[in-house]
Order: structure tokens, then C-alpha cells, then sequence
């Protein structure tokens, strides 16, 4: 009769250790990672800083998410130009960043506009008093929707991402998300309408 093996001995059996050529390759591959930033982290920063300004976003937060980017890719011994990879990664980070912030600064002037008129010099008391009330509406639609269809809305007019860039974060098709903007905008418009704030607030 064959003896009975509890799974308490398997888990506690000892694992195999990694193959002596793999300790190597990963050694490597870290140390190779360090001396490379260690060298050009520096100069990339300064480059960054004399090519597009102080930010934002700040040159050192951009360096240091395209190494951030260039250590998960691993795998540095295929990668022919290190800097010119590191570069072109920062690059994107910064066309993206602007980007986003150029959507943000056009979401607020259309924000205003809605509550406050196309030119918002002065700030009366019934000027104030009627973009909480609207603003109160825009989350009480928002807080009703579905929770996809607000995350969505959220990642356009809040932070500035396009339909292929949410698509791609939540693993969605583009049509379904520009389905779902659109739908968001039409429920705030319609909330507004219904108590007659947003027709009061185009007439001012």
C-alpha cells in the first residue's frame, strides 16, 4: 500500500532554483538598468528642461516616468539606442501631458460659459448662486448614470484623455465610448433644461 503525500509536503517542499544562466541574466539586466540612469538621467532631465521649459509637467517627473517605463520593458540588451528610446518615451509623455491639459483648459472656459456667460467679468451674487445650483444638477446626473458610462465621461472632460486613449484603458471599443460621452452629455443638458437653469443660463 502506497503511502498517502499530504498537500501540506507539497507546499512546503522546496522550490526549484532559478537556472544559474537566468540569475545571470536578470544580474545583468539590473545592473545594466543602473548604470544607465545612474549616467543619463541627469543629462536627460537638463535636455527636457532646455527643450520644453519647467513644465509642467517638471522635466525630472517626466524622466523619471520614461525610465519608470524603460525598466518594465526589460529586456534592455535588444533596445539598439537607450537614449534615443528614453527620449522619444519622455517626448510622448510631455506631447501627451500638454495635451490633456489643453482639453482641461477648454472643458473649464466651457464650464464658465455655461454658468456664467461667454465673457465672465464680474461675479454677482445671482451669478454665483445659479452655478451651484447647476453644478448641484451635473452631479446629481452624474451620480445617476451607470458607473461605466460616468468613469468614461470623467476620463474625457476631466482629464483630458481622447475616445482611443479611455477605449484602450478600460477595454472598450472607441465607438462604444464616444456612444457613452455622448449620452452622458445629453443627460446633463437634458437635466439642466428640465428646471430651466441651462436656458437662463444661454440667456445671460
Amino acid at each position: 500500500m502506497s503511502e498517502t503525500v499530504k498537500p501540506s509536503t507539497i507546499r512546503n517542499a522546496a522550490r526549484p532554483a532559478l537556472p544559474q544562466g537566468c540569475e545571470q541574466t536578470a544580474h545583468a539586466e539590473r545592473s545594466r538598468f543602473k548604470t544607465f540612469y545612474a549616467r543619463y538621467f541627469p543629462k536627460l532631465v537638463a535636455d527636457l528642461r532646455s527643450a520644453y521649459g519647467a513644465g509642467p509637467p517638471e522635466p525630472e517627473d517626466v524622466a523619471q516616468r520614461a525610465f519608470a517605463n524603460l525598466n518594465k520593458r526589460g529586456d534592455l540588451a535588444s533596445i539598439r539606442d537607450l537614449e534615443g528610446f528614453v527620449w522619444m518615451t519622455s517626448r510622448n509623455i510631455i506631447y501627451s501631458e500638454k495635451r490633456a491639459e489643453t482639453v482641461r483648459s477648454r472643458n473649464k472656459d466651457e464650464v464658465q460659459s455655461v454658468f456664467f456667460g461667454a465673457a465672465c467679468y464680474e461675479l454677482t451674487p445671482e451669478r454665483v448662486f445659479m452655478a451651484k445650483e447647476q453644478l448641484s444638477l451635473i452631479m446629481e446626473a452624474l451620480a445617476a448614470m451607470p458607473a461605466r458610462r460616468r468613469r468614461i465621461f470623467m476620463l474625457n472632460r476631466l482629464h483630458g484623455l481622447n475616445p482611443a486613449e479611455i477605449a484602450r484603458r478600460i477595454g472598450v471599443s472607441r465607438p462604444a465610448v464616444v456612444k457613452h460621452i455622448a449620452k452622458a452629455t445629453e443627460t446633463i443638458h437634458a437635466s439642466l433644461e428640465k428646471t430651466g437653469s441651462g436656458a437662463e443660463a444661454a440667456r445671460d
